[in-house]
């Protein structure tokens, strides 16, 4: 079963966070790579892919993307625990440039090293683990516990009429301790 995250919901500006783990902050308000912020905190840097399909899009993204888009769910991984989950969705445009058919490479690596795919806005919001058991899945066996509640930030990417919803959610403090 895919995890739904709740894209309906009004997401946050930056200046509205509150309670951010300090330690948290420089990661959760990257506005270049978040992969390569990874890559310089972690000694080992992976990408597992857990999905890589095409769905029917969420209510809320049908007028952005199209009826049909491919949805790619990943976990970047520090040191060997999954220390982000990854949700993008593309449009078919993005599918014709190749961006559904990239494997473990991180998305992010291509999206920022292609000056022509231009990021939106950050958004964030706070989610609760009780509200996401398949999130609870993947923190378990990284930490032994689910911690209360985790932050989630999302953006857009745009190239043309390519476009991507990229969304991240902290799943592990283990990279930024």
């Amino acid at each position: 079963m895919p995890l739904q995250l709740p894209l309906e919901l009004p997401w946050l500006k930056n200046t509205q966070l509150v309670d951010v783990e300090p330690a948290l902050s420089p990661y959760l308000l990257e506005t270049q790579s978040l992969t390569a912020k990874l890559k310089e905190t972690c000694d080992k840097f992976s990408v597992t892919v857990l999905a890589n399909e095409f769905r029917s899009a969420p209510d809320a993204l049908r007028t952005e993307l199209s009826e049909q888009v491919w949805c790619r769910e990943v976990t970047l991984n520090c040191n060997g625990k999954a220390a982000v989950f990854g949700q993008s969705w593309l449009n078919e445009d993005a599918c014709t440039v190749g961006m559904d058919a990239i494997g473990e490479t991180p998305l992010g690596e291509l999206l920022f090293t292609d000056s022509n795919w231009q990021r939106g806005t950050l958004e964030f919001l706070r989610l609760s683990t009780a509200d996401y058991p398949a999130l609870i899945e993947l923190i378990t066996p990284t930490t032994g516990v689910a911690p209360e509640r985790l932050f989630a930030r999302r953006s857009w990417f745009k190239n043309g009429k390519a476009k991507i919803l990229v969304c991240e959610v902290f799943i592990s403090e283990s990279f930024y301790d």
